[in-house]
């Protein structure tokens, strides 16, 4: 049994706290990291700056933070994986990051003193939490005043599209979002962020649409590729997809990663920078 089978492993992380998921989290960030950085440069995050590292994984984002806050500033990560949690810690020790802390809680109930921070980041964190409400609220009791919240997340997820088509894609992105239901999340949450943010005190400065465009043999075509061979097993078992359906599926994907005239587009995402009054 795979740690991403695991009961416990389920409960900290949909997508599972496994070596491969580690390595795939890894993989996704160097993927996505020129987007996060446009996104940490519209919230203002820089020297000497305390941010907030909201559902921090095994800490890919975070060390890039540290870096742009230098020794002057300080990086704390938050996640409810105890195995993620320890992977950053001892990261930042080998590493020799004293800016840098990490601790084991729920981002939904953060334990943070108020207007402890000039700045937060979540990326794809809302869209797998029960009450995405909640961590917005406790993100912007923690900031303080001019503070931002960046959050990058999925806002219409069945938006995700492969050319030439075929239905069994639609079949196999609909299951993602199915499951993601099932276990209490909403991956269109990003469409309801900007109120949840007024709500909380904090002012949508900018939102931004992201959507990127991935051909086969770039490393942006590789990455949902990564996800499928670690998830759609995890489909299967649960009953959202047929083994058939799953075989047809990466046979489609397959083939179309030797068709240079095959593409596909990113699930739809938003960028959001909350600016607290």
């Amino acid at each position: 049994m795979t740690d991403r089978q695991h009961p416990e492993a389920e409960h900290e992380y949909v997508l599972g706290t496994d070596r491969d998921e580690l390595v795939r989290l890894g993989f996704q960030h160097q993927v996505w990291r020129g987007e996060a950085a446009a996104g940490w440069e519209a919230g203002g995050f820089g020297p000497g700056k305390a941010l907030l590292d909201v559902g921090c994984g095994p800490g890919y984002a975070t060390f890039d933070l540290a870096q742009l806050v230098g020794s002057r500033g300080r990086v704390h990560g938050v996640d409810a994986s105890a195995r993620f949690v320890a992977e950053l810690r001892a990261q930042a020790e080998g590493r020799g990051l004293a800016n840098v802390s990490a601790e084991v809680g729920d981002v939904e109930r953060l334990p943070l003193a108020a207007a402890s921070f000039d700045g937060a980041y979540a990326r794809w964190v809302l869209f797998v939490v029960s009450d995405p409400d909640a961590v917005v609220a406790s993100v912007g009791r923690a900031l303080r005043t001019g503070g931002t919240f960046v959050v990058h997340d999925y806002c219409h997820y069945e938006g995700a599209f492969v050319s030439p088509p075929a239905p069994v894609f639609a079949r196999g992105f609909r299951a993602v979002a199915e499951s993601i239901r099932a276990h209490g999340g909403d991956p269109d949450v990003g469409a309801a962020l900007p109120a949840m943010m007024r709500r909380h005190g904090l002012e949508p400065r900018s939102v931004r649409p992201i959507q990127r465009i991935a051909r086969p043999g770039t490393a942006l075509w590789k990455w949902p590729e990564t996800f499928f061979d670690n998830y759609f097993p995890s489909l299967v078992e649960s009953g959202l997809l047929t083994e058939a359906e799953r075989a047809e599926f990466m046979d489609g994907w397959h083939r179309r990663a030797n068709d240079p005239a095959s593409f596909f587009w990113t699930p739809p995402m938003i960028e959001i920078v909350g600016v607290k009054g």
